[in-house]
């Protein structure tokens, strides 16, 4: 039976293998982040110009200067996660909060047996309107997400 440690340097041995078989293969003569002193040189491949995500050869190419590692620790790493989780999770409440929910358009009133008033509500419209001011409220493009990453790593450094 294999420790935890063994089970984790075989999971990192696996993911280095796949990280080197998703990189571009390089002519390492610089500062490509391997040890030596100059920038990477890209060889070229006979291969198509976008890649099956729709990406060029260029934008997959990261200089030495672009590329940054963050490493955790365990304890950091749910600091970190719980951090994002508290985030979202207010940004959601404050967009149901601040959904606009027409009573006439959700809600539904008849006359039903006995004189009995009954109420109907539409779920699904009640639904897509939270959902939607969700989209609308928590920002998903790159930009928004680094601000929150560079904020939340900044209150765990002043912590």
């Amino acid at each position: 039976m294999k420790t935890v440690l063994e089970q984790l340097m075989e999971l990192q041995d696996k993911l280095d293998a796949l990280k080197a078989q998703t990189q571009p293969e390089v002519e390492c003569d610089g500062v490509c982040g391997c040890g030596c002193d100059e920038p990477p040189v890209e060889v070229e491949d006979e291969g198509p110009e976008f890649d099956s995500a729709g990406f060029s050869k260029e934008d997959r190419v990261v200089s030495a200067e672009e590329a940054q590692m963050i490493v955790f620790t365990r304890e950091e790493l749910i600091t970190f996660a719980a951090e994002l989780a508290d985030r979202v999770i207010s940004k959601c409440k404050e967009a149901v909060t601040d959904t606009n929910i027409d009573a006439d358009d959700v809600v539904e009133l008849s006359m039903g047996y006995g004189y009995q008033i009954e109420v109907e509500l539409d779920q699904d419209s009640i639904v897509r309107s939270i959902h939607d001011e969700i989209d609308n409220t928590v920002e998903t493009d790159n930009d928004s997400i680094e601000d929150e990453v560079n904020d939340i790593l900044r209150t765990m450094n002043e912590n």
